[in-house]
C-alpha cells in the first residue's frame, strides 16, 4: 500500500490533531515501547511518523514530508511556574564535518532539510513511562529573519572552528541558538571518518536547536507578539548578538548611580533597580532575562554589587531541581550539566566608589567544561549517592529561637571550591520528594535545593580581564 501524500500545511497540522490526546502506546503501532525498549525516548518521533502519519520510519536527507520541504520533529516539555519550558534539545541532523568546511549555511545539508519543521509535543510527566504519556499538541515552525542571521552565525562560527584545525574545541557553549552536540552513547566515541581526515580524534556530533532557543519559540508562540527583542534583523546582518549588547552599553560604563536613577525618573523605585538600569541600556521596557534573544541563546542577566572593600554580598543560585531526576541521571544527560554547558551569563558589575555605586564593566561568561566536569560533577555524583541510599538527615540541631531544625548530608560549601548545594525552598515546608525514604527519619520529601556558585569564585571570575 503506498504511503499518504499531504498537500499542505494545513492538511499536516489537522492529520497531527488526529493522534493528539493518544498515549504513544495507542500510537505504538509498531510495538516500539516494549520490554527493554520501554523508555526509549528516541522511539517516540517515530511512533508519530507510523501511528499518526502513516508512513514508514527512514533516513532519507531529504526532509520528511519532501514536496512540502518540511521536517517532522517530536519532543517533550515541561511546566514551570514561568509558563512551558522544552527540557531537551531539538535534535535536526547528523553533523558531518567534511561537509559542514565544505558547504555555505544556504546550501548545507542542515539548512536544506530543516528550515521548515513540524513539531509535536508531549508533556514530560515524572513517574510515566514514555508510553504512558500523551501527544497533546503540536505547531508548524519557520526561523524568523532575525533568528535565521542568529543561526547562519552559530553554523560560520563552527565551519571556521573546522577550517582553522580546531575541530576538536567546538563546544555546545561556542554558539547561542544552533548546536553541534555530541551524539551516541558514551559520550566517548570518535567519528572515526572524521578522525582520520584531520588528524585528531572527534566526536560524533548532530546539529541540533537549543532547548532555550526552544522555549524562547514556544513564548512567542503563545505570547500574542508580547514578547520584547533587543536587537534587530538589520543589526544582525554585520554583528552578533553579544558585539550589538556591547556597543550598546559601552557608552555607560563610568556612570554613577545617579546618572541611572535620573534614567528611571518617573518610575516607581524598584527592589531590582540595577536591574532597571541595565534595561535602559539596553533600550528595553520590560526585563531582560524575558528578551527573545536572552531567553532563545540562553544568556542570563545577573547584576552584581562589588562593595569598597572588593566583596560581594551573595552565592549565585539556580533552579531548585527534582531530586528524583538527579538519582535517575548519569552526569552526562544531566538537567544541571545541560542547563549549565549551554548557559551564558552576562554580569553586570556596580562596584562602589566613594559611597556610590557606578558601573564598572560587564563581561560575558560561561562555565569551563573542565572546572563543570570536575568540581559539578563530583557535587551532582555526591549527591546522587546520598538520596540512592537515603542517607539525606545527618541530626538535628535548635535554632536560636528554639525550633528543631534538620541537618543534612548534601554537598557543602567548604568542601568544593566553585559549586555546592543550599536550600532554595520558601521554607521547610517547601518540599520536593525523595527517591528513596530518608533512613533516619522515614521522610519521603525534604526541602527544596539547588545547586550554587560559590561568590569566592564569582568574584574571582569578575575580576578577571
Amino acid at each position: 500500500m503506498s504511503e499518504p501524500v499531504y498537500h499542505s500545511i494545513q492538511e499536516l497540522l489537522d492529520q497531527l490533531k488526529t493522534g493528539c490526546g493518544h498515549t504513544f502506546s495507542e500510537l505504538d503501532v509498531n510495538h516500539r515501547l516494549t520490554g527493554e525498549a520501554r523508555n526509549d525516548k528516541g522511539a517516540l518521533g517515530k511512533i508519530v511518523e507510523e501511528g499518526v502519519f502513516h508512513y514508514s520510519v527512514n533516513s532519507r536527507p531529504e526532509a520528511d514530508f519532501e514536496n512540502l520541504g518540511v521536517e517532522l520533529k517530536t519532543t517533550g516539555y515541561n511546566k514551570t511556574r514561568n509558563g512551558l519550558s522544552f527540557k531537551e534539545r531539538l535534535p535536526l541532523n547528523t553533523f558531518n564535518y567534511r561537509k559542514v568546511e565544505n558547504q555555505k549555511f544556504e546550501d548545507s545539508d542542515m539548512w536544506h532539510k530543516c528550515q521548515q519543521l513540524l513539531i509535536a509535543l508531549y508533556e514530560y510527566l515524572d513517574g510515566k513511562t514514555y508510553g504512558e504519556m500523551t501527544l497533546d499538541s503540536g505547531f508548524y515552525h519557520t526561523f524568523t529573519p532575525a533568528d535565521i542571521e542568529v543561526i547562519k552565525n552559530d553554523y560560520n562560527l563552527l565551519q571556521n572552528k573546522i577550517k582553522s584545525g580546531k575541530a576538536n574545541t567546538i563546544s555546545q557553549k561556542d554558539t547561542n541558538y544552533l548546536e553541534a552536540c555530541t551524539a551516541g552513547a558514551g559520550h566517548g566515541k570518535v567519528d572515526a571518518n572524521a578522525t582520520a581526515h584531520y588528524g585528531v580524534d572527534l566526536k560524533p556530533r548532530k546539529f541540533a536547536l537549543k532547548p532555550a532557543y526552544m522555549t524562547g519559540v514556544l513564548r512567542r508562540l503563545f505570547s500574542n507578539g508580547k514578547i520584547e527583542s533587543i536587537v534587530d534583523y538589520e543589526e544582525l546582518k554585520t554583528k552578533t548578538i553579544e558585539e550589538v549588547i556591547t556597543d550598546r552599553m559601552s557608552y555607560y560604563v563610568g556612570k554613577d548611580e545617579d546618572y541611572f536613577k535620573n534614567l528611571i525618573a518617573g518610575e516607581e523605585e524598584p527592589k531590582n533597580r540595577f536591574e532597571r538600569y541595565v534595561a535602559k541600556m539596553l533600550g528595553i521596557k520590560g526585563v531582560i532575562n524575558e528578551t527573545d534573544e536572552f531567553v532563545k541563546a540562553n544568556i542570563l542577566c545577573k547584576t552584581i554589587r562589588v562593595e569598597e572593600d572588593g566583596n560581594i554580598e551573595q552565592n549565585m543560585s539556580f533552579p531548585a531541581f527534582s531530586f528524583l531526576d538527579v538519582a535517575n541521571q548519569e552526569w552526562e544527560d544531566s538537567d544541571f550539566r545541560e542547563m549549565m554547558i549551554n548557559r551564558k551569563f552576562m554580569f553586570v558589575i556596580f562596584k562602589k566608589i566613594n559611597g556610590k555605586y557606578q558601573f564598572s564593566k560587564f563581561k560575558f561568561w560561561s562555565i569551563p567544561e573542565e572546572i563543570l566536569d570536575t568540581a559539578g560533577r563530583k557535587v551532582f555524583d555526591e549527591l546522587k549517592e546520598v538520596l540512592l541510599k537515603g542517607n539525606v538527615v545527618r541530626g538535628f540541631r535548635t535554632d536560636k529561637n528554639g525550633k528543631t531544625v534538620r541537618l543534612n548530608n548534601f554537598p557543602k560549601s567548604a568542601s568544593n571550591p566553585y559549586i555546592h548545594i543550599r536550600p532554595h525552598g520558601e521554607d521547610s515546608s517547601d518540599t520536593n520528594p525523595l527517591p528513596v525514604p530518608d533512613r533516619l527519619t522515614g521522610a519521603t520529601e525534604y526541602t527544596k535545593q539547588c545547586f550554587w556558585l560559590k561568590k569566592s569564585y564569582v568574584k574571582e571570575v569578575i575580576n578577571k580581564d
